[in-house]
């Protein structure tokens, strides 16, 4: 008898134990629960204002995001301390290995097109540049600012950005580099926020962010970050002829700009769970409500082009 209450009492306590961790591991609903996400920091403006938005709608859910370099962002997704990652990019051969390894299909969820801006102090007058200008002060063999325009200052130009492995640093080692090393002028220092006083201190220094930091013209912040920097232009060679063009969220839009990126939300999640409830907002209406607030350019939105006829005005 003693021991067939022994055996009970054992089977009672194992299945309580077992209980407990499925429920750890699986109390999160769509709408409610507490989940770690991870996101480029040079999304941190956006992300911030599509979870508060969210969780004003539902209270009982509990998302908390480390911003982080677009490489660790990934990298935390993948060994289970993320469920989510918002970033600029897919997945490397190694990352989709290591979800495989896991016997975890990843899904990707259509966020926003953001774009990098070129920040200038105010002091500076020359705010006009061509892509291969950046590609040259970039790889370091436009050294000073008498390179570009020789009635300037023979003074060295240096360039910041937010993080050595962000994904601004990876685009313009892809895309406009092509695989070329960037130059000795070009330093990372901590985050968005220090690329921007950096150039404002410095009239030599050059800054790359993402758009989301200085876009929201309704948002303090960004309005005061906007009234201590410049923006630079681009020249984009047109059919007809060369324009100039600031990030503006209709040259992105328009893919005019040349340096626009698509934000993704990559998942590991194999349940509807918070994770899932989260992405589905960001894709709803409502979500990409906030991203066209925010001055970026919604993925799932249409885009009205409206053409003005002005022949008898």
């Amino acid at each position: 008898m003693k021991c067939l209450y022994w055996i009970l009492f054992l089977c009672v306590g194992l299945g309580s134990c077992s209980g407990s961790a499925d429920k750890k591991y699986n109390d999160d609903t769509a709408t409610s629960g507490s989940i770690t996400i991870a996101a480029d920091e040079s999304l941190l403006p956006i992300v911030e204002a599509e979870i508060e938005v969210f969780q004003s709608i539902y209270p009982e859910a509990h998302i908390r995001v480390i911003y982080t370099n677009e490489y660790d962002a990934i990298d935390l997704m993948c060994k289970d301390s993320a469920r989510l990652a918002i970033v600029t990019r897919g997945l490397l051969p190694e990352e989709r290995a290591a979800f495989e390894r896991d016997q975890i299909t990843p899904r990707f969820s259509p966020f926003a097109y953001d774009a990098i801006a070129i920040l200038l102090n105010r002091k500076i007058n020359d705010t006009i540049f061509s892509s291969q200008q950046i590609a040259g002060i970039l790889s370091g063999e436009i050294k000073t600012w008498n390179d570009l325009n020789p009635a300037s200052a023979a003074d060295p130009i240096r360039v910041i950005f937010d993080s050595p492995k962000s994904g601004i640093t990876r685009y313009c080692n892809d895309s406009l580099l092509k695989g070329k090393s960037l130059g000795k002028q070009s330093f990372a220092v901590d985050g968005n926020r220090k690329v921007i006083d950096e150039v404002e201190k410095d009239p030599n220094t050059i800054g790359l962010i993402g758009i989301t930091w200085i876009s929201d013209q309704d948002d303090s912040l960004s309005r005061g970050f906007i009234n201590r920097i410049r923006v630079a232009s681009l020249v984009v060679q047109q059919p007809a002829e060369a324009a100039t063009m600031k990030p503006f969220q209709a040259y992105i839009a328009l893919k005019q700009y040349p340096l626009w990126r698509e934000v993704q939300i990559i998942s590991r999640e194999a349940r509807v769970g918070l994770g899932t409830g989260f992405a589905s907002f960001i894709a709803s209406d409502k979500g990409q409500r906030i991203v066209l607030k925010s001055g970026l350019v919604p993925a799932k939105a249409p885009i009205r082009i409206i053409q003005i006829n002005n022949k008898n005005l």
